[in-house]
């Protein structure tokens, strides 16, 4: 049960124990709250229940939730805490919820790629106008990768991430989940998606592969890689899959496929330009399709 909880809200084991901790003394510190206010009022046996009832439901409306974002603040869980409220509040129709101009909800988008960043630029670009889809963070492996530049340009903020922690620690779920990040889209990204990712947002992880899958792909097969080994085994055509990502590399469920033919003159460095212009002109599209049909 606490690892269910843990994932659905992208949170590490430490940060659950500290948040679960923050409950407590929240509760604890609302109930002495509570009999404090209760007997400075006057309330005795023969009080009028409702007023009891009453005042009580205010304590707990209002009292706890300032109490609760104290003791988060106190534990350094400000953000776990303030997210926690706005959707209290969000669904008590206090506060209104991100929404763009077109009264749409606003599906925030979070990339990862290794390197030069070209697919993320080109997805950045087709909906850097769009009031109802919001590219809010770029994620990378490598320092001083060419997409860091490409974020930097866009104004985007960028997360750095190491190994050990995103294969085998919370995968940075906390930093997505505080981001608002809704959906990932993997754009030339090397490092296999651990479990916990994948958990913490299920079917909403989509990766591009520079080949038709199954074939030429797996563990090692990635960019030029893919297309000399497509080119040396004399195929006919290749072309781009879009796909889920599960735990496996290129196994997840395919979206979409489109081919290029391959000259008997190719090379692999022309069948990598033709590649690039498939991914180029479908990919952004396919992603726009798959966040259409997400739940607003």
């Amino acid at each position: 049960m606490f690892q269910r909880m843990q994932q659905k809200w992208g949170i590490s084991g430490t940060q659950f124990w500290v948040i679960f901790i923050a409950f407590g003394l929240t509760g604890t510190t609302t109930a002495i709250i509570t009999r404090y206010i209760t007997h400075w009022i006057g309330f005795t046996q023969e009080t009028f229940l409702l007023w009891k009832i009453l005042v009580r439901i205010a304590i707990l409306i209002f009292g706890y939730q300032f109490i609760l974002l104290g003791f988060g603040a106190i534990l350094g869980q400000w953000n776990f805490f303030w997210k926690y409220e706005k959707k209290l509040l969000q669904k008590l129709g206090i506060m209104k919820s991100e929404i763009a101009k077109n009264g749409q909800k606003i599906t925030k988008m979070a990339i990862f790629a290794s390197g030069q960043g070209s697919n993320a630029a080109n997805i950045i670009d087709f909906f850097k106008n769009r009031s109802d889809v919001k590219v809010v963070l770029i994620v990378c492996n490598k320092p001083g990768a060419g997409v860091l530049s490409v974020a930097e340009k866009n104004q985007i903020p960028t997360l750095l991430i190491e190994k050990d922690r995103f294969s085998k620690g919370d995968a940075y779920l906390p930093e997505l989940k505080t981001a608002g990040v809704d959906f990932v889209v993997l754009a030339g990204f090397l490092w296999k998606v651990p479990p916990t990712l994948i958990a913490g947002y299920p079917n909403q992880i989509i990766n591009i592969h520079p080949a038709l899958l199954p074939k030429y792909g797996g563990k090692g097969m990635y960019g030029g890689k893919v297309h000399e080994a497509v080119i040396a085994a004399g195929e006919k055509e290749s072309g781009i899959t879009i796909h889920f990502v599960n735990e496996h590399y290129d196994e997840g469920a395919s979206i979409f496929q489109a081919k290029c033919l391959i000259e008997p003159t190719d090379t692999a460095e022309n069948l990598a330009f033709k590649i690039h212009e498939l991914e180029y002109a479908h990919f952004p599209k396919q992603i726009d399709a798959l966040l259409a049909a997400l739940p607003k």
